[in-house]
C-alpha cells in the first residue's frame, strides 16, 4: 500500500465538512482506496490561530500511487480550496493508538499537525535519520501526554506548494486538556525539545493545527 498526505486549505466561505459528507463516500467507492483518514481543525486553534493553520489533512492509502491523478475525486477536494498540497509519504509509528473506537467514530482528544522543513545543513536524508533514530525517543519521553505519534516522511511532492516539506508530523492526545497540559512533562523536558528542534529543523511551521481525526477505513 502507498501513502499520500493531502493538505487543504479552504476557500472562503467553503464548507470543509463536505469533505466527510459528500467526498469520503466516493473515494471510498474507489477500488484504489486501502485505507482512508480525515483529520479536520479544530474550531478552537489555540496557540496556532495567529497562523495559517491548515483545514484539512486526508491520509489516504492507495494500491497505487504513481501521481497526482491518482487522488480520487480530486476536483471535488480542489473546488472548496484556496490551496492544497499533495505528497506521497512513508509514515512511521514511535508510538500508536490502543485503539477502541470503529472505523466512521472520531477518535478522542485532539491531534497537532505539523509541516516540517529540513534545517539548511542538512539533507533529507540526515534530516530523516535525525528525526525517526534521536528525536523520536525524545519526544516519546518528554510529551508525557502522548497517545499516537506518527512521523510522515515525504518521499515525493505531488504538488509545487510542497516541495519545501520534509515531514509531517502527527501528534495526538487524549484530551485537550492533555494536549494542554502534559506536552512536557517539565521545564527541563521542554528545553531538551527546544534544543533537539533547533538541530534539524529549520523553523516552526505557520500552517499548523489542532485537528480531529476521523478514521473511516482502516486497513485489517
Amino acid at each position: 500500500m502507498e501513502h499520500l498526505l493531502v493538505a487543504l486549505w479552504r476557500a472562503p466561505d467553503a464548507d470543509v465538512s463536505t469533505i466527510v459528507a459528500d467526498w469520503a463516500p466516493r473515494a471510498l467507492a474507489d477500488a484504489n482506496v486501502e485505507a482512508l483518514t480525515v483529520n479536520l481543525a479544530d474550531t478552537d486553534q489555540g496557540p496556532y490561530k495567529d497562523g495559517n493553520p491548515v483545514d484539512a489533512l486526508i491520509a489516504l492509502g492507495l494500491g497505487r500511487a504513481h501521481d497526482l491523478d491518482d487522488v480520487p475525486e480530486r476536483g471535488a477536494l480542489y473546488a472548496i480550496a484556496r490551496e492544497v498540497k499533495v505528497w506521497r509519504v512513508d509514515p512511521r509509528h514511535p508510538k500508536s493508538w490502543d485503539r477502541t473506537w470503529p472505523d466512521g467514530t472520531e477518535a478522542p482528544g485532539v491531534k497537532m499537525v505539523s509541516f516540517v522543513q529540513r534545517a539548511e545543513d542538512l539533507t533529507h536524508e540526515q534530516f530523516v535519520r535525525h528525526w525517526t533514530e534521536q528525536h523520536a525517543p525524545l519526544a516519546l519521553k518528554h510529551h508525557i501526554g502522548l497517545a499516537n505519534y506518527t512521523q510522515n516522511l515525504v518521499r515525493r511532492a505531488y504538488t509545487p506548494g510542497g516541495a519545501a516539506v520534509d515531514g509531517i508530523a502527527e501528534l495526538s492526545f487524549r484530551s485537550r486538556d492533555a494536549f494542554e497540559n502534559q506536552f512536557y512533562d517539565s521545564d527541563e523536558g521542554r528545553a531538551a525539545i527546544k534544543t533537539d528542534v533547533k538541530r534539524f529543523i529549520m523553523r516552526p511551521s505557520g500552517e499548523a493545527a489542532l485537528m480531529r481525526e476521523l478514521p473511516l477505513r482502516t486497513p485489517r
